[in-house]
């Protein structure tokens, strides 16, 4: 599941690039004599057929294809229906392609990026698509998964795939050990031939290795090689029940925190049990465990730079945040007032603030709030009135948007709930509901290596599988 480079390339092989918004054409030129070859790259909507018409429309387009080294980047734009003309590029290198449809003022109204490492020179086939959608809401890429899920864990690999694995069936006899992936380069869906060891509760990502937890254990997959390794339990660690289901955190120095504390329980959505521990998987791959000083459930976890693993609320006791410092092996609490909100999500909003949004207090929605956690005395979240969300949502996951806002998913508390998301903003104190193109519960949220949040699985209000999958392209 990588998108290689092909084993041999004509070493004289050059593309000159010339067409049509929509359709534009690829012809390449090889220095002996071989036959040029025409690649059609088509700049396709997906599912929402009309994202081009809808006001304002798009009045010019603007694709611009980039070698990932950085020293090759040829553009053209034109009116839709107009002439591209890109000139002439290697086709023995990799590329990043970037969609931009620009309305008559000038304004990004539509965007899209596709896979990174496009090698022209392997293209199979004779057309290359890229997905371009309306920014700041909800669009269905073409295609779909093989299969869904509900409440499944997620993660992005190799830089081009999406996919699901555990979590609980919506039709059929599905392998809940196996994975479904959708293909960012491709657009569309496969499930895998075989099946990881154990039926995942929480992931880790290292290239091609994928690391399964469950509570009674963690494997190790490499998926190019299909071998599988057990990982051993690390010292203080009672077992990996202690945080199996907790939310992935990710380091900017390579190393990820599985933090018990942050998972969800039944009904879905729901906190799960209470938990202290926190796994550290180091960029080697070595396991460790951190502890809090007090069990959490339905806590938000959030990486700040320079800072930390910062995890906030799940306790009526001790203090409301801790801090994994970095390079720090132990968590130190901070003067905060005791938070027992639960289901709440974490973002970054400035230089060492963070934002908490959704989750519960009781039964009510918990207040947006705005908390520095690096603070060492005298410390207390700000409440951000107007920007609490209007319904009772948990197990949210928060992503930091440019401007002080977030994008908050999760789910409606209680049986059933179904998976709403929100855009908060935070500095204006407002927030608005981004409803989602296809209406469901249990879909999980992913970060896709082409720059957008994806929703992956889930099932409709009647009961039938999701297949389709959303994406949102930031403004």
């Amino acid at each position: 599941m990588k998108n290689q480079p092909p084993g041999r390339v004509p070493p004289a092989l050059g593309l000159l690039l010339r067409g049509c918004v929509g359709c534009v054409g690829i012809v390449g030129t090889v220095g002996c004599a071989s036959e040029p070859r025409t690649i059609t790259v088509e700049v396709v909507p997906g599912y929402e057929t009309g994202a081009f018409q809808e006001d304002p429309p798009v009045a010019r387009i603007e694709v611009t294809a980039a070698a990932v080294e950085g020293d090759v980047a040829v553009s053209a734009s034109a009116a839709p229906g107009g002439a591209l003309d890109f000139g002439e590029i290697p086709a023995e290198r990799a590329y990043t392609f970037e969609v931009r449809g620009l309305d008559a003022g000038g304004a990004t109204v539509v965007r899209g990026r596709s896979a990174s490492g496009i090698y022209l020179a392997s293209v199979p086939g004779e057309v290359l698509r890229l997905f371009a959608q309306r920014t700041g809401r909800w669009a269905r890429p073409p295609g779909g998964l093989a299969a869904s899920r509900v409440g499944a864990p997620g993660a992005a690999l190799a830089e081009r795939y999406l996919f699901l694995t555990g979590g609980a069936a919506v039709a059929g006899a599905v392998d809940p050990a196996r994975l479904d992936a959708y293909d960012l380069a491709g657009w569309g869906g496969s499930a895998s031939s075989g099946a990881l060891p154990r039926a995942a509760r929480s992931l880790v990502v290292r290239g091609d290795l994928l690391l399964a937890i469950d509570g009674d254990g963690a494997t190790w997959t490499d998926l190019l090689a299909g071998q599988s390794a057990e990982a051993p339990l690390p010292a203080g660690l009672g077992s990996f029940a202690e945080v199996a289901g907790g939310r992935t955190v990710e380091a900017t120095d390579g190393r990820s925190f599985v933090v018990g504390a942050a998972r969800a329980g039944e009904p879905a959505g729901a906190p799960g049990q209470p938990s202290d521990a926190v796994l550290v998987v180091g960029a080697d791959r070595t396991l460790s465990v951190a502890r809090l000083r007090h069990a959490r459930a339905g806590a938000a976890a959030v990486w700040v730079e320079g800072l930390g693993l910062v995890v906030a609320g799940g306790s009526a006791e001790g203090a409301g945040v801790e801090v994994l410092g970095d390079g720090a092996t132990a968590f130190l609490p901070r003067q905060f007032p005791p938070d027992a909100a639960q289901g709440a999500g974490a973002a970054v909003i400035g230089p060492g603030e963070i934002a908490l949004v959704g989750g519960v207090e009781g039964d009510a929605p918990a207040p947006t709030r705005r908390l520095a956690p690096g603070c060492a005395a005298g410390c207390a979240a700000a409440e951000v009135a107007g920007a609490a969300l209007p319904a009772a949502v948990v197990d949210v996951v928060a992503f930091a948007l440019p401007g002080g806002r977030v994008l908050a998913v999760g789910s409606e508390a209680g049986d059933g709930g179904l998976t709403r998301s929100f855009v908060v903003d935070v500095a204006a104190a407002g927030v608005e509901e981004l409803p989602l193109r296809e209406p469901r519960r249990g879909a999980t949220a992913v970060p896709a290596p082409n720059g957008t949040l994806a929703l992956l699985g889930g099932v409709h209000p009647e009961g039938t599988p999701v297949l389709a999958i959303e994406t949102f392209f930031p403004e």
